[in-house]
């Protein structure tokens, strides 16, 4: 069972994550969806029509890029397709850590190199 399901439009962000190796799926976080309490890197599963992709979603703000509002970005392991504009619903499964604000691009990198394989071994992939 999810602790949260999030549903939304995919928009653009700031593709940081493509650029380090490690694309993501962005939607709108509304405000009475998500409280401070929620914010946190996340395993879930991404629903894309009618199949379940596994990801790891961050939620809340971006504090490595001093971003102050949240967002609910998702990285899906394996896919590569462009989903902007579609409709998608993230299930999230359970909390891996608190988000943190890292000195460098290059200490998230690791991080999330370390986050996506702990998530890869958790799904079996």
């Amino acid at each position: 069972m999810p602790i949260k399901v999030l549903k939304g439009k995919v928009i653009g962000g700031k593709k940081v994550g493509r650029k380090i190796g490690f694309p993501t799926i962005n939607i709108a976080v509304p405000r009475s969806k998500v409280k401070k309490t929620d914010w946190g890197v996340y395993f879930s599963l991404v629903k894309i029509e009618s199949m379940l992709y596994p990801g790891i979603t961050h939620l809340g703000p971006a504090k490595t890029f001093n971003f102050i509002w949240p967002t609910c970005e998702t990285h899906i392991l394996g896919f590569k397709n462009d989903l902007y504009e579609q409709i998608v619903e993230k299930r999230l499964l359970f909390k891996v850590r608190e988000i943190e604000k890292f000195k460098s691009l290059n200490k998230l990198k690791k991080q999330i190199k370390k986050d996506a394989k702990l998530a890869r071994k958790y799904f079996g992939l």
